[in-house]
This record gives structure tokens, sequence and C-alpha cells, in this order.
């Protein structure tokens, strides 16, 4: 079995509903660093993702995450 993508939620809002954006967070297995990037259609956990940086080493995706869009006053 293959598991599919999960598709970001949909950016319209409806009466009483948050919006949110997604992230996805690359981590170099190599040096640690972490990188955060916005979520694209076909990231998954353990994903390869794009080269380290510092290090130049291939990332590997650890965390897909939403937040709050925050509106501006």
């Amino acid at each position: 079995m293959s598991a599919k993508p999960v598709a970001p939620p949909p950016q319209q809002t409806q009466q009483g509903k948050s919006k949110f954006i997604v992230y996805t967070i690359e981590e170099c297995p190599a040096c640690g660093q972490k990188t955060k990037r916005a979520f694209q259609l076909g990231d998954y956990i353990t994903r390869d993702g794009a080269s380290c940086s510092k290090c130049s080493n291939v990332t590997k995706i650890s965390l897909i995450y939403a937040e709050p869009v925050v509106k501006s006053k």
C-alpha cells in the first residue's frame, strides 16, 4: 500500500473558520541544520529534500505542520 500525500487545507475561509499556512521542515542528517519552507504538494516525512546550505548533504523532510494566519490590524 502506498500512502498518498495530504494536501494542505483550502486557503479560502468560511464564516468562523481560520486560515492556515502549511510548512515543511527539512533537516540535514549530517550536521542537524533545519530549514523551514512552504509546503509543496507531494511532500511527506522522510522524503529527500534540497541540499543542505551548511554542508551540502541531502536533507530529509522531518516535519509538516500548519500555523494559523495572523491578521495584521
